[in-house]
């Protein structure tokens, strides 16, 4: 008998979870579980930039704009991706955060609730042969980043799957309710089985630059202060000290990827209906055990937060004002010349100055159907380093002694 195929459709292919669902799907659970993945994104990238394995199984196909109507979305897909009707497993990892940092909170919640429900019911009719839909949400589940109305939200980690939803009107703004309400309606008498995967802070890279990590700002910021200062400079975090102190669990996107794989492919049956945190251990890894190590990384030396400082120390004013010694590190380097937006920069503040309570998750549930993988603390952002080292982003250790003064 011949095996049936599996193949993969990724939503939000260029970003930094979809990049890792993408990449990870042609290695893992095993290499050869999909016969075929196909990455979808809205703006267009070509496989070659796109820093993903050259693999005769992967295609890349962008113009999916999922805020148009169904039936744009439907045209759309159909026109641009042939045999639709082999796909078996579906990650939805599209996200937009076009009115993130304006007043409307409660346009970005429209906006996603929308592209989820075009994506889910997209699929339902175009994938015939679908076993599986994956939705990635995160922590705001539990309101840790309903900064309007924290006073009225109670956190208590560590963070459980069965904790209840934030009541209205406090968590009327955490669009992953209404996504995960629209899956469970698509699905009601369909074949078709589909799980909800929460990570926190992720941890991780996409070659072509997006505003939604702050890990590279971070890193290109101490690579060139220990080029301004020089090797044991001491620097000092940059936010707040309750971000400082408070306690989480970070998510790489690597065991992101490959959590929500094994749960799709491994564990459909368990995984049915069910919302799963995802970190890369179960032990809290808060700055101020992350900073020293981060900066030790780099040749620096971590200087923590104090408790009278309460906000975000501005360093992307500090990074502009040294430009002229970044394009001469890069010069000297020999490095791609890296540009951060003014959104990446508010994303890192967010995440060193604005997310200052305790919340940790419990990874007990996806412990039970067999999901083990973990990474010590910290390991997930010298992973990343190390990238940044490979695609010539960040100087290695070794080319850092031939430093000019």
């Amino acid at each position: 008998m011949t095996e049936s195929k599996n193949v993969a459709l990724v939503f939000g292919a260029s970003g930094i979870s979809g990049w890792a669902v993408t990449k990870c799907s042609l290695s893992y659970p095993t290499p050869t579980t999909f016969d075929r993945v196909i990455g979808l994104t809205n703006r267009p990238l070509s496989l070659e930039k796109s820093g993903l394995p050259q693999d005769p199984r992967l295609e890349l196909h962008s113009g999916i704009n999922l805020r148009g109507s169904l039936d744009e979305v439907l045209s759309q897909l159909e026109d641009e991706i042939s045999n639709l009707e082999e796909v078996t497993h579906v990650y939805y990892l599209a996200y937009s955060n076009a009115t993130a940092y304006s007043v409307d909170v409660m346009a970005i919640r429209d906006i996603n609730e929308g592209m989820t429900y075009n994506a889910v019911h997209a699929v339902d009719r175009l994938c015939k042969n679908m076993k599986f839909f994956v939705l990635q949400t995160g922590t705001n589940n539990y309101g840790v980043a309903v900064f309007r109305f924290q006073e009225h939200i109670e956190i208590t980690p560590p963070l459980r799957e069965d904790n209840p939803r934030i009541s209205s009107p406090w968590g009327d703004e955490i669009f992953y309710y209404a996504q995960v309400d629209l899956v469970k309606e698509a699905n009601k008498g369909k074949s078709w089985k589909w799980c909800e995967v929460r990570p926190d802070q992720i941890v991780g890279h996409v070659p072509i630059p997006t505003s939604m990590t702050f890990v590279e700002p971070l890193a290109l910021y101490l690579v060139l202060y220990r080029y301004v200062n020089g090797l044991g400079a001491t620097v000092a975090f940059p936010g707040s000290y309750a971000t400082y102190m408070h306690t989480f669990t970070p998510s790489s996107q690597d065991i992101i990827a490959r959590s929500e794989l094994y749960l799709s492919v491994e564990k459909p049956d368990q995984a049915h209906g069910e919302a799963f945190n995802t970190a890369d251990n179960d032990t809290a890894a808060p700055w101020s055990v992350v900073w020293p190590r981060m900066c030790e990384y780099f040749g620096l030396n971590g200087q923590g937060a104090s408790p009278e400082e309460k906000i975000w120390k501005n360093i992307d004013k500090w990074w502009i004002a040294h430009q002229d010694d970044y394009e001469r590190m890069c010069e000297q380097y020999g490095l791609q010349l890296r540009s951060i937006s003014e959104y990446t920069w508010m994303f890192l503040s967010v995440a060193v100055a604005m997310l200052d309570r305790n919340r940790e998750m419990s990874l007990n549930k996806i412990r039970s159907v067999g999901f083990t993988e973990e990474y010590p603390v910290a390991d997930g952002y010298f992973k990343v380093f190390d990238h940044f080292v490979q695609e010539k982003i960040i100087p290695s250790k070794e080319s850092w002694t031939k430093q000019i003064a």
